[in-house]
């Protein structure tokens, strides 16, 4: 069975933007999406009132990968550390509990 996926419209920095609902239940919604990149947009434009929408645009963007990026590295470095963490915890075990062959 096919189901309908709700497509919504919002507004973007003066931009009608159309997004569908994903039916993952674990994405997050157009509605968070929107609501997370207005609030980007909002606060850069209260500490800089004078910047022209495509400028505001492009500070997001940057911000966002910059976040992403950041998370990314952080992400790779927590993997590592649980990497060895779980190797040193394997060998300790080895060392404790003799193997049968």
């Amino acid at each position: 069975m096919d189901m309908q996926l709700e497509v919504k419209e919002y507004n973007v920095l003066g931009h009608n933007i159309r997004l569908k609902e994903s039916n993952e239940s674990d994405t997050v919604s157009p509605d968070q999406i929107v609501e997370f990149v207005n609030g980007e947009i909002n606060a850069i434009k209260q500490s800089a009132p004078n910047l022209a929408d495509s400028q505001v645009a492009v500070l997001v963007a940057l911000k966002l990968a910059q976040e992403k990026l950041s998370l990314e590295k952080d992400f790779k470095h927590n993997m590592t550390s649980l990497q060895k963490t779980a190797r040193e915890a394997l060998k300790l075990v080895e060392e404790v509990v003799p193997t049968t062959h």
